[in-house]
């Protein structure tokens, strides 16, 4: 297993007790810079994670309508008949939502987001990965497939664990220094994968030495969107929850990924039909920009608030 730099935040503590604030490190910023992520351990308080565990179990049990949020099956369990909890695979598009934005709008998780790639802020992406028991792997990708606006250093994931995450229910992996290639690679359908969960064609891309990302509940890890990552199945018994959002810079422009001299853009052609077949399928005549644009959401941390 690869080294990993991490530090910790403080232990887990109710939200009132934590600051609001963290500051990365000299040493941090290097290590992500140098290596394409970086956890921090206890950045998220428990408040925040309990508030949106029950959310989401209150959405699987249909007590709380779940509304613009997108609720996804677990393909692979459809067959066995379970349901609610057992079944969810995760919930996404969860920035709107009062609840979640607590997640999405953290001041501590934003302050760091805004150290690592600037501000203003715009958040693109967001889910609550369940990854129910029998759940299968992610495999390796890069999140910069996903996205139709550049560059790729404003842009920066973030993943913090919900329930303990081990190798053995399908922790994150990443590939160390992998965005430092400055390669969007091709990707595609996988054997053993979801629908969307595209991974990387070429086996060559995803063969070197992984770091497997063992966490703890509020443990969160920032990474690079060029830098190759996956998850293994869940073979327990227990789920593996975690939430997870994509923040971009006001900054950024889009690009027409149909165009063939767009920025290594010409590989996402594939995932921009799919995408627009399925926002026909739900009414919607959006093309691959449009998505993003009416999925995004602007943000202000506390730290750039206090400036105005």
């Amino acid at each position: 297993m690869f080294s990993q730099f991490s530090r910790s935040a403080t232990c887990m503590q109710m939200g009132s007790e934590m600051p609001e604030t963290y500051t990365v490190s000299a040493a941090e910023r290097q290590f992500y810079e140098d290596n394409g992520y970086l956890v921090i351990k206890g950045l998220i308080d428990f408040t925040c994670l309990y508030g949106c565990k029950q959310r989401f179990i209150k959405i699987c049990n249909g007590v709380v309508a779940r509304g613009a949020m997108t609720v996804v099956k677990e393909p692979s369990l459809i067959p066995k008949g379970v349901k609610g909890e057992d079944l969810i695979n995760k919930v996404s598009d969860i920035h709107f939502d009062e609840v979640f934005s607590t997640y999405t709008e953290h001041p501590r998780l934003l302050h760091v987001v805004a150290q690592l790639i600037g501000e203003p802020l715009r958040v693109s992406n967001s889910m609550l990965i369940n990854k129910p028991p029998g759940s299968v792997r992610h495999p390796p990708h890069q999140d910069l497939y996903y996205f139709p606006f550049r560059p790729a250093e404003k842009i920066i994931g973030v993943w913090t664990a919900i329930d303990d995450v081990t190798v053995e229910n399908g922790c994150l992996y990443v590939l160390p220094k992998s965005h430092k290639r400055n390669i969007l690679y091709p990707h595609g359908n996988l054997p053993d994968s979801n629908k969307m969960y595209h991974g990387i064609l070429d086996p060559a891309a995803s063969e070197e030495p992984r770091a497997q990302l063992e966490m703890s509940p509020g443990d969160t890890v920032f990474f690079h969107p060029l830098l190759v990552h996956g998850s293994g199945p869940n073979t327990t018994r227990g789920y593996r929850k975690a939430l997870t959002a994509h923040y971009a810079h006001e900054g950024c422009h889009y690009i027409d990924v149909q165009t063939s001299d767009a920025e290594q853009g010409s590989v996402q052609r594939a995932l921009a039909a799919e995408v627009e077949a399925e926002a026909k399928r739900r009414g919607f005549a959006l093309n691959f920009t449009d998505v993003w644009r009416y999925k995004s959401k602007s943000i202000e941390s506390k730290a750039l608030q206090s400036k105005l």
